[in-house]
């Protein structure tokens, strides 16, 4: 397994994870304590599996962890990507995140803050001995890449609708933009849902520049929960699908 799938499989679990705001009154689709879990395939086979959860709230920020590594055919390769994004409930940007890798022994880490007053994004790249620091502008809702997912939850969906929201990745900003095809039902082993399907531009390069657009299922209830990614990048086509899902908060008293 080369280094770029390896990156893929990351890219692909925060992926997971992905217009006039909402308006603040109206409850968040997720809460703390809620749990997915997606079985990962690279054209066609089973490579990898990918957790995101939502954790022990600290004030108003709610760390939100996405996991991946290697299965199937490729559990025998080391491979295992933390992603923690700390997400402001009450503003509904990240503050910042960290991520932790180890690629088959080789282990690498990245981290970045957000300045929302001064419109800045500190980020730092930790490669072995080789320590880089930039700080770059960004739109002040900048979101990261787990972030712009959660925030497309916190979308009221409807057929037609178009969004659009800026995400920093690495030291660059991009805008990210989003539209509502259609309802459509999808099967999972987590169960079937009614789906909007909506389809997703990047601004990824390189490796993850995608040949065609992403898509993604969000269920049509009030959680919005993904519960299917389908995209094609240069390194190869990938299907995420939701196998097991828990909500948080009140959802899971009811």
């Amino acid at each position: 397994m080369t280094a770029p799938l390896t990156r893929w499989i990351a890219r692909a679990a925060v992926l997971l994870c992905l217009a006039a705001p909402a308006a603040r009154a109206e409850p968040s689709p997720f809460q703390p304590g809620e749990e997915l879990e997606y079985g990962i395939d690279f054209l066609g086979i089973r490579t990898a599996e990918g957790r995101i959860s939502v954790g022990r709230p600290e004030g108003a920020v709610w760390p939100v962890m996405a996991q991946a590594q290697t299965d199937g055919i490729a559990k025998a390769i080391d491979i295992r990507q933390h992603w923690v994004s700390y997400w402001d409930a009450e503003a509904r940007v990240p503050r910042g995140n960290d991520l932790r890798a180890v690629e088959m022994g080789y282990r690498h880490a990245d981290r970045a803050s957000f300045d929302r007053e001064r419109g800045k994004a500190t980020v730092v790249v930790q490669r072995k001995d080789r320590r880089t620091e930039d700080v770059v502008d960004v739109p002040r809702d900048a979101q990261d890449v787990a972030g712009a997912i959660l925030w497309l939850r916190h979308q009221p969906m409807e057929v037609g609708r178009h969004l659009e929201v800026p995400v920093l990745t690495g030291t660059r900003v991009f805008t990210l933009t989003a539209d509502v095809l259609g309802r459509e039902a999808v099967s999972t082993p987590a169960g079937r849902f009614e789906a909007f399907k909506v389809q997703v531009r990047t601004g990824f390069s390189g490796k993850f520049s995608t040949r065609r657009d992403t898509f993604i299922w969000f269920s049509s209830d009030a959680r919005r929960v993904p519960v299917r990614v389908s995209a094609d990048f240069a390194v190869g086509s990938i299907v995420a699908t939701l196998t097991s899902y828990r909500p948080g908060g009140e959802l899971a008293q009811r």
